[in-house]
């Protein structure tokens, strides 16, 4: 698809959207007339990027209903306005010029980072998930004067998963999804308000949610990744965590779901840190059980999908350095036994 780029292949697909710069499938580069146009035609990594887009959409939107087929081409509207701002050094659209090889290189990846949240909908164990996306970008006011800083811009991004269904099923799910997301970043609420100045002008940050599992036919889970990178520091922050929500309860879980009796917390904790001990010892910067007792008691930490124990994820910094990343251990299943609560096989298979 060399002559009908991503821009202008998503105004075929999106009718008559006047936000686009051109609306024909039939686009020639040699008609291009904007810095962003003649980037996609010119540069061969984001052309290819452009491909990928491409396809990318299209795949996402197929099958799916005439209600979410036009949130997504609004998403992708709101993603190609956010394309054209995320990469200048004002946030505005560059009107003259060309784009240096620092912001083709930044297209390149806004590019890539939109194919691979489009990818993620997709039909899951029957149930067609599709998402939803947040982008803003915004001048950061601390760097906007020096011609040599490489963060003059903060960015914005969320994707989230919804389900493609008009049943009681999927509307709790997806307000559960839309619910957490809003609590893990202030992204979706600013730009969901028209708030966008309000933001954080000196980070950049995302988050992504992400269908992990489907455990059965009553519990589905999310992996949560978050980065937020202050503009000037050494490295990002970044983050893995876990939303499980039981579709019988309409409920996210809780931990009596998993665990039962006055002293679990104690029993799990005993066992993380003994395990912890077995997988990462010459890496620990943690002293005592005492210092992940409040971490390995959260939900938010477990992932279910091992048949052979409990994963409990830990985040950089909590219990080693940075460099070593984001660890986890894997309780054997049986050494839990005795803090088992009934509805631990029902949550975990999901029956």
């Amino acid at each position: 698809m060399s002559a009908n780029r991503i821009l202008f292949a998503a105004a075929l697909l999106l009718g008559s959207a006047t936000s686009l710069p051109v609306a024909a499938a039939s686009f020639d580069c040699a008609a291009a007339n904007t810095p962003f146009e003649h980037a996609i035609c010119d540069v061969g990594e984001l052309s290819a990027a452009d491909e990928r887009l491409a396809k990318s959409f299209a795949t996402a939107t197929g099958g799916l209903t005439k209600e979410s087929v036009v949130l997504m081409r609004g998403d992708q509207r709101a993603w190609l306005d956010y394309a054209q701002r995320a990469c200048t050094d004002d946030a505005e659209p560059l009107t003259r010029g060309s784009y240096p090889e620092a912001g083709g290189s930044c297209l390149v990846e806004k590019f890539n980072a939109r194919s691979s949240a489009l990818e993620q909908s997709r039909m899951i164990d029957g149930h067609r998930f599709f998402i939803k996306t947040f982008y803003a970008a915004l001048p950061d006011p601390n760097e906007v004067d020096n011609p040599d800083s490489y963060w003059k811009v903060a960015s914005y991004e969320a994707v989230l998963p919804q389900l493609d269904a008009d049943d009681a099923w999927a509307k709790g799910f997806n307000r559960f999804v839309l619910d957490e997301a809003a609590r893990n970043t202030e992204t979706i609420s600013m730009i969901g308000a028209g708030n966008i100045a309000d933001l954080d002008a000196s980070s950049d940050n995302s988050l992504n949610i992400e269908v992990k599992e489907l455990g059965g036919t009553s519990r589905i889970t999310l992996e949560v990744g978050t980065y937020w990178y202050g503009h000037g520091a050494a490295h990002g922050n970044w983050s893995i965590s876990y939303l499980h929500y039981l579709t019988k309860e309409e409920r996210g879980l809780r931990a009596e779901d998993v665990f039962a009796g006055d002293d679990w917390q104690v029993v799990l904790r005993d066992a993380a840190w003994a395990q912890l001990q077995t997988e990462h010892s010459e890496w620990l910067q943690v002293e005592s059980p005492d210092d992940i007792a409040e971490l390995v008691v959260n939900p938010s930490r477990w992932d279910l999908s091992n048949d052979y124990g409990l994963v409990i994820q830990f985040q950089p910094y909590e219990v080693s350095a940075y460099a070593y990343g984001a660890p986890t251990v894997t309780i054997p299943w049986e050494k839990l036994d005795a803090i088992k609560a009934e509805t631990q096989d029902q949550v975990r298979w999901g029956y």
